[in-house]
């Protein structure tokens, strides 16, 4: 399935590369090849590599679809059986690799830009290795797996600041979405006093297998697949299964992060964009059984934030649940809303609103729902186009660049990683990404250790 590579670089510096995981030799290049596109990138077309072609990756290729100037020079899928959505006259120029560090190794010239679509425990290094090398980036989210390459992605970011980077969370483009991010910024509802968010609970299906499964029984490897690559940076090996591969290891510790990483983007976002959040200062998840190789389920999480004077509160709380676990509603002095699934629920002084991830949202004010309450105009943003064109040379808002990108993770990834601790309050230390009352914390749920060849790469 592979391309035959067009480099001159020699076997041994690419042996060299795909052990390290990143090639020092190659960072004059990386730095050459991100001058030559700055100065032609406006005239010349946006050349593309997308890692991971199926599920997700089909929804990026159909966002950027019409673009004039958008073109996808190659792609990367472990699996042969991914392509089938590829094989069009629209992509067969472009060329495939197995191994997402050959393209770096032997194709640097070849691409502006990366995507990356894969499960969530490659994120970090893949997307690190391309800012490594000068290359644009979209990253799906969650945008990291672990705690600390939150400080990893935000490092390399901060060593290049002229690349354009974007999350995947696209309903944040919605008018709807945008039009709440505006009632709650101008504070039309009053100070935010607390916010509720509850999704849906994992159980088996498309996506998912129930909570505290047990690991799968092994299956045959189909002969399509590479199954060690598909372990990238993973230490330990699983077992080849249809309920890990190709979609429900988002169930998994090791490789995905439950229901509440896996859709803690796209409901926490809001918050962000609306009132600038700081790192939190606490999490405390309850949940009936700590995960075991597959996260739980039933989990209700409390994320503390400083508060002040933008708040009504010292303190503003996030209280974060899945398996459908919501407010008492009578309790805030409100009636059952219309809208009965995962939600986003922001509590003000004059008003509350309950958001939906798709942008359809009900406003309360004194206890009863509102029909005409005021929006405010919102222009129409593109959630691929917009950074394609950022990365062309016109600058465009985005929505969610890896700098927020990972503040908004944060919040997501520390109610997953605390139920390994059911009911204890760990206090997060921001600045320094460690919990400042618990080292069994620190050294059990903060990090991983990365498989020789696939960590994220150095900056310098």
């Amino acid at each position: 399935m592979n391309s035959k590579p067009s480099s001159s670089a020699s076997p041994q510096n690419r042996r060299q590369f795909l052990k390290a995981g990143a090639a020092l030799g190659m960072g004059v290049l990386a730095s050459n090849a991100a001058t030559v596109r700055a100065a032609t990138n406006k005239n010349s077309k946006l050349r593309i590599f997308q890692i991971g072609v199926n599920g997700i990756g089909n929804m990026q290729r159909k966002g950027l679809k019409g673009h004039p100037m958008v073109e996808f020079a190659g792609f990367c899928d472990v699996d042969e059986t991914a392509y089938v959505k590829v094989d069009t006259d629209e992509y067969k120029s472009g060329w495939r690799v197995t191994d997402y560090r050959e393209a770096f190794a032997d194709r640097l010239d070849e691409f502006d830009a990366v995507i990356v679509d894969t499960p969530d425990f490659h994120h970090c290094p893949m997307m690190v290795t391309a800012l490594k090398h000068g290359k644009h980036v979209y990253g799906q989210k969650p945008l990291v797996h672990q705690l600390d390459e939150l400080r990893i992605i935000r490092e390399a970011i901060a060593e290049r600041p002229d690349l354009y980077t974007q999350m995947g969370n696209q309903r944040a483009c919605t008018t709807g979405r945008m039009q709440a991010v505006e009632i709650l910024k101008s504070n039309q509802l009053g100070r935010p006093v607390e916010a509720h968010i509850w999704t849906g609970g994992m159980k088996h299906g498309t996506y998912f297998t129930d909570p505290w499964s047990d690991m799968p029984a092994a299956q045959p490897v189909p002969d399509t697949i590479d199954w060690d690559l598909w372990h990238g940076a993973l230490t330990d090996k699983l077992p080849y299964s249809e309920d890990i591969h190709p979609r429900r290891w988002r169930s998994y510790w090791e490789t995905g992060g439950g229901m509440l990483a896996d859709w803690g983007c796209h409901v926490i976002d809001v918050l962000y964009f609306a009132y600038d959040l700081p790192h939190p200062e606490a999490v405390q998840t309850s949940t009936p059984k700590a995960p075991g190789v597959c996260h739980s389920g039933y989990n209700q999480s409390t994320i503390t934030y400083p508060g002040g004077d933008n708040f009504v509160n010292d303190k503003f709380v996030l209280h974060f649940n899945d398996s459908a676990i919501k407010p008492s509603f009578a309790s805030l002095g409100l009636p059952t809303p219309g809208i009965t699934g995962t939600a986003t629920m922001i509590v003000c002084e004059e008003g509350t609103m309950i958001l939906e991830p798709g942008g359809n949202f009900e406003i309360y004010r004194k206890g009863k729902l509102v029909e005409n309450e005021p929006l405010p105009e919102v222009g129409p943003r593109d959630h691929w186009k917009d950074w394609a064109d950022c990365c062309l040379g016109t600058e465009k808002p985005l929505w969610t660049p890896f700098d927020i990108g990972s503040r908004i993770t944060e919040p997501a990834l520390l109610a997953t990683k605390a139920t390994r601790y059911p009911d204890k309050e760990l206090l997060w230390d921001g600045k320094n990404y460690r919990f400042s009352n618990s080292e069994e914390a620190n050294n059990t749920i903060l990090s991983r250790t990365y498989r020789e060849g696939f960590a994220p790469p150095a900056m310098s």
